[in-house]
């Protein structure tokens, strides 16, 4: 007999376990159908689905019909409606229901204002895990509202948020390091937890950066200065490490130290700063402070040309052009070089031009070889002009024309490039291009390998006739 009863109660008992179960389920069910209404701007449909559970008990449903109440979805805006939800959620536990709750009761929206109440909430919610209401409670503690004033306590809630990622946490946690403020004053610190925060786009947080940096504004040149780049290179600002380097690497107030200035370049290029990162990439492709490397200096140049930066690019088009530190490829380089040109770049417009003159990377076309060395002469560039001198004497792409191709030849002379001084001066051509006897005279590059994009002179393209003029 009390086998068959246990027997029935475990029958019951499995059978109201199957029944809460399935009821759990259902609630899920509607939950979810209830959320997919709202994030469709169906209030009324999420409100149909959700009443019914929050008056069942559904905590859930409960928060979320109080949020409803509280913005006005679907519903007349209703303050206190919204806090009886929140209540009821607040009170079995529902860390959104509750850090709502403790801000209802802090400004007074739908109840009457109770500082001592909203902490109370708040830092239930707090306990919880839930980041706007650690930052919350830690404001409180900071000001000693509705609690005892505890500046650690404060700022010890406010890290926690911080952790999370909750931004304007970060913001004030910045400034707590600051000012030594509930924690150890920490500029370092200050730094690094701004720069979260502005890494997430606060504008507030790049405002504070910059009223934080030691060395705003200066530009290195004396001792006192440089001690003030270093300070905020040491707390991370990336211009001030590039400032340092700069400054290391050519001496400049400071002793010379290329291996330092390659640490400090290392530091700035991690934080993106395409600049940084294309003179590291110089310095390795010459072994200064560092081992040779012109494959990792390809690598930087990439780097610093895929985020825009014109000296990048014509770096990397070189390389690719030449096969240095890469595998050749002319296509590739021309593309790259054409996009430093047009970004103004004037010795990568003399380079376009020269290797439409020469058929690298792209079909010969001495139009487009003059336009380009045209752009490059207008931003003075000398052996642009020594590129037009080229074309006009030689009669490539227009009407040869001697007299043109002379003018642009002094003109480059002027200007010190080095193939026209010497054509003026070799040929005792002095007085026909005043002001070019003042100048040094230069020394010549190898005859049989003339630097990419630096046609020798008199040196014509294959099937081209040579050139009679200077």
């Amino acid at each position: 007999m009390r086998l068959a009863i246990q027997g029935i109660g475990l029958t019951l008992l499995v059978g109201a376990l199957s029944v809460a179960v399935a009821q759990a389920q259902g609630a899920g069910d509607a939950l979810a159908n209830g959320l997919k209404a709202y994030e469709a701007a169906d209030y009324a449909k999420a409100l149909e689905v959700w009443r019914p559970l929050a008056e069942a008990g559904n905590i859930e449903a409960q928060f979320y019909l109080g949020y409803m109440y509280d913005m006005g979805q679907g519903v007349v805006a209703d303050p206190e409606v919204a806090v009886s939800w929140y209540q009821k959620a607040a009170s079995l536990g529902h860390a959104k229901a509750q850090y709502d709750l403790g801000l209802a009761y802090l400004k007074g929206h739908g109840v009457k204002p109770e500082p001592g109440e909203a902490a109370r909430w708040l830092e239930k919610s707090a306990k919880q895990g839930h980041a706007p209401a650690q930052f919350a409670i830690g404001l409180l503690y900071l000001k000693g509202s509705g609690v005892a004033k505890d500046e650690a306590a404060g700022a010890s809630w406010v890290t926690l948020a911080a952790q999370q990622g909750h931004v304007p946490a970060q913001e004030v946690l910045g400034s707590l390091y600051a000012q030594g403020v509930g924690v150890e004053k920490d500029l370092a610190k200050a730094v690094r937890w701004l720069r979260e925060a502005a890494k997430q786009g606060s504008p507030e947080a790049v405002y504070r950066l910059a009223q934080l940096n030691p060395a705003a504004g200066a530009k290195a040149g004396d001792a006192a200065t440089l001690d003030k780049i270093r300070r905020a290179a040491e707390l991370g600002y990336a211009q001030a490490q590039y400032d340092l380097a700069a400054a290391l690497a050519e001496g400049k107030g400071v002793e010379k130290n290329e291996t330092e200035a390659v640490e400090w370049l290392r530091k700035a290029a991690e934080q993106g700063q395409p600049r940084a990162c294309y003179d590291l990439g110089h310095m390795i492709a010459q072994g200064r402070g560092v081992a040779k490397d012109e494959a990792k200096a390809v690598e930087l140049y990439r780097r610093a040309a895929a985020d825009g930066f014109p000296e990048a690019q014509y770096a990397l088009g070189l390389a690719l052009a030449t096969g240095t530190g890469t595998a050749q490829k002319q296509d590739e380089g021309f593309s790259w070089i054409t996009k430093a040109a047009e970004s103004g770049l004037a010795k990568a417009q003399y380079a376009v031009g020269s290797m439409y003159v020469e058929g690298r990377g792209v079909g010969r076309d001495y139009a487009q070889a003059m336009t380009w060395f045209k752009r490059g002469a207008d931003h003075g560039d000398a052996d642009s002009m020594y590129g037009l001198g080229n074309l006009h004497a030689n009669g490539w792409g227009v009407a040869k024309d001697p007299e043109e191709g002379k003018k642009w030849y002094c003109a480059a002379a002027r200007h010190g490039q080095p193939w026209a001084l010497k054509m003026f001066k070799d040929r005792k051509l002095d007085d026909e291009c005043p002001s070019v006897s003042s100048q040094p005279t230069p020394s010549q590059p190898s005859p049989s390998q003339p630097p990419l994009g630096r046609p020798m002179p008199n040196q014509p393209p294959p099937s081209q006739p040579a050139p009679n003029g200077r």
